[in-house]
């Protein structure tokens, strides 16, 4: 402890003698007077700052005193530039609580030191970690709801053809009306089940993706023979289906609850 307070004496007056040729004094002297229980011990006079620290120390080690005075005079004029008396309670007070006790930190400050720079090393790898964690989750997440969207078009798609092909199997034996010895016509008849050849053995369920196949190659051709005025009654009747759906009900209702189609009486 008593090696801390000289060393804090030197550390003070180092410091001011740093400000000295900054305040003119290129030659400067000092003075250290040593006291114990209030009596004067041996002392330093006329010395150079050169040598402030290592007869300081020396003296201190040699008188063991509780107080000393110091004192700095310009060599040229004699002026006493700045003094100060350090006495060993007073020199408690000065010296910071940190680096009272020991020269350095002991082994409980060390390993406390060095578990808290560890924490933070670890919570800083963990930071790290979490955030890698979050990208790639957040990709995954991005590629799932994108296969999620195309299960779900897919889905209704299917759901679609699945409709459209229960009303066309429905509507297929009043379709066939229209289509009377007509190649369009005998399709209709075989995806409808009243086919009379026996040689048809395979009926429409045994294959869903031969009869897709079959139903729009049969809508295909049939659609290509019409001319523009009645492929125009075409569309406007599907964009009447696309607004009300129930008009596919109300068609098929009267088609297949229609009978023969009267001829006009022709006038002469």
């Amino acid at each position: 402890m008593k090696r801390r307070k000289i060393y804090h004496v030197i550390e003070v007056c180092q410091k001011m003698i740093k400000t000295f040729p900054k305040q003119g004094h290129n030659k400067v002297t000092f003075n250290a007077m040593f006291y114990r229980n209030g009596k004067r011990l041996n002392s330093i006079d006329q010395a150079v700052i050169e040598n402030f620290s290592p007869l300081v120390r020396s003296y201190d080690k040699s008188e063991n005193p509780d107080k000393v005075k110091v004192e700095f005079k310009d060599v040229e004029t004699g002026m006493l530039i700045w003094a100060k008396t350090f006495e060993w309670t007073d020199v408690d007070e000065e010296i910071p609580k940190s680096l009272a006790g020991y020269a350095g930190l002991g082994e409980a400050e060390v390993n406390e030191l060095v578990q808290r720079k560890f924490s933070e090393m670890e919570r800083s790898r963990e930071l790290e970690r979490l955030t890698s964690e979050l990208q790639r989750v957040s990709a995954l997440n991005e590629e799932l709801e994108f296969q999620v969207q195309d299960m779900q078009n897919s889905l209704e798609a299917k759901k679609q053809v699945e409709y459209y092909s229960n009303i066309i199997g429905m509507a297929l034996p009043g379709l066939a009306k229209f289509f009377t010895n007509s190649p369009v016509g005998t399709a209709f008849n075989f995806l409808a089940g009243t086919n009379e050849e026996k040689s048809i053995e395979k009926p429409l369920g045994d294959s869903s993706d031969s009869q897709r196949e079959t139903i729009l190659e049969m809508i295909t051709t049939f659609v290509q023979t019409l001319d523009n005025q009645e492929l125009g009654t075409i569309y406007l009747m599907l964009s009447e289906i696309e607004k009300d759906r129930t008009n596919i009900q109300k068609i098929l209702q009267f088609i297949t609850g229609s009978t023969k189609v009267e001829t006009p009486i022709q006038t002469h």
